[in-house]
């Protein structure tokens, strides 16, 4: 649930004082009017026989704008500032009462607002909790005439051609009486009625049981508001969201396939498992697993994996918001460690060291069971769910992410530069101590270096953007506050810009590099000599079927060759016949031959 309470007192009462209280208290082109408009402050008002009109361009419609900017958002405040007193107090702030004087010459009369007491502002402070924001101690431009007399203003009309110490009492608000002054305020059992209008889009919402909702995922502005912020929240334009889901997709699809090719090539076609097949298997399924949660998202053409109803963010208990976390942060941690021991298989392969047989294996468990503990701590504690970014469902709280996946990440991280730098300085080693002759070794590695290498390059990225985003987010809140207010009290989002937090691009290249590992995986460890041998020697290539696919299409090409060849040398076809079908014969048994 945000808490936006202490923004909106300061944005309010900002309204609140510029709009009243900026004004003079003594202005030749003030003057009286009767209150002839409908106003949610009729039954709080002292006097609706005489409001004060501050000049010309002022009318009791533009109040009453203005008012109506102060009471959308009234539903903000503390239910201990929702009362009555308050109302009276805010009312008689915007219509205030007019007091005619008359001037000395008795020729016409100067119209003076009467300002409410400095023990009501006092009071309304304390009970709102606005001490710090509106103090009650201010005078106006005219030093002598406070915003909140203790008792009574002083008025020295005598430039206007009235009296020059003219006193008039302030409103007491709790007595609703100033001095001497008839006013048309009757006392009643007066309630406040909260207006609860929520402006497009956020979206409104009746509750029933608030605890429930906020465990649903419901995100309410605030405790006391019926309104929701909508879901995705407005960082982006609609357009803009759905090309990030655009991209997931895309991407993610054919990330998937290109991981599944080397699954398909290490997994089932490759017989002979060493170190390093191992190694880009579980890299490889890691990934896939990763690919597959963004099947997941692209299973529904709109936003209703993350958010299934209109304001609510998907949680624990939506099944496959979850499922597509789980997977998701069980492939990415597995992804990351896997990473890291590549670059340590690949410093030991230059180094030319091996590792014994049961290593690996329980190397490889290892790793599967620390991404099965960093993927279970967050489904224990109900952490799985959609926030307020990403197309996809996640780990929600910044310690439960850091914990379960960036602080594992980091480590990686460390591991993976130290054997990239290690695997440099053999590089450098080996051209000091064989010169050009040990390029062999390198360009023999140079593949699995560059693969190494980009993908601590993304990691990088990937971590910088977190915790810039994290270092930001009271900011990001902050802004979606600003943009909550201006579209209540503007009354509509048109004119509101979308609140600022992560710029378009690097949001976009975040959710790019997610995906592109799983093409540059399949582009450098899938695409080879040793996965060319692989193929070529499984039992795919190799059995009795594949090998007479071959020989007829082998007999069908030559055929076509021994055509063309008779043509151009202008030989007997039956000689060239012969000749070629020998060729044939000498060559179909040759299973290397594709």
């Amino acid at each position: 649930m945000m808490d936006i309470g202490k923004s909106l007192f300061f944005v309010i009462f900002f309204i609140f004082y510029n709009y009243v209280n900026s004004q003079k208290a003594i202005n030749s082109d003030a003057f009286c009017q009767k209150k002839t408009i409908t106003s949610v402050c009729d039954p709080y008002l002292f006097n609706t026989d005489s409001i004060y009109i501050y000049n010309s361009t002022t009318t009791q419609e533009s109040i009453e704008i203005e008012l109506k900017r102060l009471l959308a958002v009234f539903q903000w405040f503390p239910l201990t500032c929702q009362v009555p007193y308050t109302q009276r107090l805010i009312c008689n702030q915007y219509f205030q009462t007019c007091v005619p004087v008359s001037k000395t010459d008795n020729s016409s009369t100067i119209s003076i607002p009467l300002r409410p007491c400095r023990e009501s502002c006092d009071y309304g402070n304390g009970i709102c909790g606005t001490q710090s924001l509106t103090p009650c101690t201010g005078t106006f431009s005219e030093p002598t005439i406070y915003k909140f007399p203790v008792t009574s203003n002083v008025f020295d009309l005598s430039s206007l051609g009235g009296p020059s110490n003219y006193n008039l009492q302030c409103l007491n608000i709790d007595t609703m009486k100033a001095g001497d002054l008839n006013g048309t305020y009757v006392p009643n059992n007066d309630t406040v009625t909260i207006d609860q209008t929520c402006v497009y889009p956020l979206i409104y919402r009746n509750s029933t049981n608030r605890e429930d909702d906020f465990k649903k995922g419901f995100q309410y502005l605030t405790e006391n508001s019926d309104c929701l912020l909508p879901c995705p929240v407005p960082f982006f334009t609609e357009n803009e969201w759905y090309q990030f889901k655009d991209l997931t997709t895309v991407t993610g699809v054919i990330s998937f396939v290109c991981i599944f090719f080397n699954i398909f090539i290490y997994g089932f076609l490759n017989k002979k498992h060493d170190r390093h097949t191992i190694g880009i298997l579980c890299l490889s399924f890691s990934l896939w697993c990763c690919m597959l949660s963004d099947l997941i998202v692209a299973s529904s053409p709109d936003y209703s994996l993350v958010c299934p109803e209109p304001g609510r963010f998907a949680r624990i208990h939506d099944s496959r918001c979850v499922a597509n976390g789980i997977i998701f942060q069980w492939g990415a941690v597995c992804t990351t460690m896997f990473w890291s021991a590549m670059a340590i298989d690949l410093y030991l392969v230059i180094k030319k060291l091996s590792l014994p047989a049961f290593t690996v294996k329980y190397f490889v468990i290892a790793i599967f069971i620390l991404a099965l503990l960093f993927t279970t701590v967050p489904l224990a504690w109900d952490d799985y769910g959609y926030g307020f970014g990403g197309v996809g469902c996640w780990i929600m709280s910044n310690s439960v992410q850091n914990g379960c996946f960036w602080i594992p990440m980091l480590v990686c991280l460390l591991i993976g530069a130290v054997s990239i730098c290690l695997i440099i300085y053999e590089i450098v080693k080996v051209f000091k101590n064989v010169g050009r002759s040990g390029i062999s070794i390198i360009l023999a590695n140079a593949r699995l270096f560059g693969i190494v290498s980009f993908i601590f390059i993304e990691y990088i990225y990937l971590f910088v953007y977190h915790f810039w985003v994290q270092e930001n987010t009271e900011k990001f809140t902050q802004n979606i506050t600003d943009w909550v207010i201006c579209v209540q009290t503007t009354g509509s989002s048109d004119g509101c810009p979308l609140p600022k937090a992560v710029p378009y691009a690097t949001q976009f290249i975040f959710l790019f590099f997610l995906r592109l590992l799983g093409i540059e995986v399949c582009i450098f460890y899938g695409i080879n000599s040793r996965s060319k041998n692989i193929i070529l020697e499984s039992d795919l290539v190799n059995n009795k079927y594949f090998k007479a696919i071959r020989s007829k299409i082998s007999s069908v090409g030559a055929t076509s060759t021994t055509k063309n060849n008779a043509s151009t040398n202008n030989t007997s076809d039956q000689f060239n016949t012969s000749m070629f079908s020998v060729e044939v014969s000498k060559n179909g048994g040759d299973d290397d031959d594709l």
